[in-house]
C-alpha cells in the first residue's frame, strides 16, 4: 500500500479486530454451554427464525438465552467478514486465508447449529457443533498469531516439534471424548432430549484417562524445552498451557465429585476453549507451518528487526576483538 499512515492504521485495525474476534469465539463456546446447561436448547424451536412467526425471541428466559447465543454467532460472522475485508485491502495473503477459512467454518457451524435445533438436539449433532466451535478457536488463535507475530529466531529439535504435535492431537481426542461424555450425561439442552446410549460414568472415566495422558505429555514437553534451551516466548506460551491444562483437570474432578453443579460445568466448558487456544498458541510459537512465515517483514515486526540488529552488532564486536587479539607478525 502506497500510503504508509493508512497502512499502519489498517494493520492496527486488523490486529485488534483479530483479538476481538478470538475473544468472541471463546465467548461463543461459553454461551453455547449455558444454552445446554439452562435447558434452553429449544428456547427458539426453529431456525433461522426464533419461532415460526418471530425472528427475535418473543420473551421468556429460555428463548432469550438461545437468542443471545444466536446474536453472538452473528457477531462472530460479521467480525470475520470485517477482518477478511481488511486483509484483502492490505493484501496480506496469510490473513486472507485464515480469515476466509474462519468465515467458512463459521458458516458450517451456523448451519450445523440450525440443523441441530431442527433435529431436536440430537446428541451427535450437538457434539459436532461443539467440536466445530473449538476448531473456530484454533483458527482464531492462528489469525491473532499471524497478525501480531514477528519471524521466529529459534529452531526447535524435531523431537520437541513432534511431541508438541502429539500433544495437540491428544487434546483433540480429549475434547472429542468430552463431547461424548456430555452427550451421555444429565445436561441435554432440553427436557426429554435423546442421549448417547452409553453409561455416563464410563464415558466420564474414559475422558478422564485421556486427560491424565494429555497432562503427562504436557509435563514431558516441559522437560524437552528445558533440555533444548527454549527462549522466553516459548516458555511463556508453555506456562499458559500447563497452567490451563492443570486447572481444567482440577475443574473436571471438582465438578464430578460435587455432583455436577452448573457453575463448575460451565467453567469446565469455557476452560476447554481456553486450553485449545493455549495449545494452538504453543504449537504456533514452537513450530508454525512454513506458509505462515512466508510473508515479508512489516513495520509491526520492529521487535524482530531490533533483535536481529543487536545480534549482528554483537557478532561484529566479537570479530573485532578477535582480530585485535591476533598476534602481529
Amino acid at each position: 500500500m502506497r500510503n504508509p499512515p493508512l497502512a499502519r492504521r489498517l494493520a492496527t485495525w486488523c490486529r485488534w479486530g483479530s483479538v476481538g474476534l478470538g475473544l468472541a469465539v471463546v465467548g461463543l463456546v461459553g454461551t453455547g454451554g449455558w444454552v445446554r446447561l439452562s435447558e434452553s436448547g429449544l428456547g427458539c424451536p426453529t431456525w433461522p427464525k426464533c419461532t415460526s412467526s418471530d425472528l427475535v425471541a418473543p420473551g421468556g428466559y429460555h428463548s432469550l438465552v438461545e437468542f443471545t447465543n444466536r446474536c453472538l454467532i452473528a457477531a462472530v460472522g460479521i467480525g470475520a467478514a470485517a477482518v477478511l475485508v481488511l486483509a484483502i485491502i492490505r493484501r496480506e495473503r496469510r490473513e486472507i486465508l485464515l480469515s476466509a477459512s474462519l468465515l467458512g467454518i463459521y458458516l458450517g457451524e451456523a448451519v450445523v447449529g440450525g440443523i441441530t435445533v431442527l433435529a431436536k438436539l440430537a446428541p451427535w449433532l450437538v457434539a459436532i457443533h461443539l467440536i466445530l466451535a473449538l476448531v473456530l478457536v484454533v483458527n482464531a488463535v492462528a489469525l491473532v498469531w499471524v497478525a501480531w507475530h514477528a519471524p521466529r529466531l529459534w529452531e526447535p529439535p524435531m523431537s520437541l516439534v513432534w511431541l508438541g504435535r502429539l500433544t495437540g492431537v491428544s487434546l483433540g481426542l480429549v475434547a472429542a471424548a468430552g463431547t461424548v461424555a456430555t452427550g451421555s450425561g444429565p445436561y441435554a439442552g432440553s427436557p426429554g432430549t435423546k442421549r448417547f446410549p452409553l453409561r455416563f460414568a464410563g464415558a466420564v472415566e474414559f475422558h478422564a484417562v485421556l486427560g491424565v495422558f494429555l497432562f503427562g505429555l504436557v509435563v514431558a514437553t516441559g522437560f524437552l524445552l528445558l533440555q533444548a534451551g527454549a527462549p522466553r516466548r516459548i516458555w511463556v506460551a508453555y506456562a499458559a498451557l500447563v497452567g490451563l491444562v492443570a486447572l481444567q483437570g482440577a475443574l473436571g474432578y471438582a465438578q464430578w465429585f460435587a455432583g455436577l453443579p452448573v457453575g463448575l460445568v460451565e467453567a469446565h466448558i469455557i476452560g476447554s476453549a481456553l486450553v485449545v487456544a493455549a495449545m494452538a498458541r504453543f504449537n504456533l510459537e514452537l513450530a508454525p507451518p512454513r506458509w505462515l512465515l512466508s510473508q515479508p517483514l512489516r513495520g509491526g515486526d520492529l521487535a524482530y528487526l531490533e533483535e536481529r540488529d543487536a545480534q549482528a552488532r554483537n557478532l561484529e564486536g566479537a570479530l573485532f576483538f578477535a582480530k585485535q587479539a591476533e598476534p602481529k607478525i
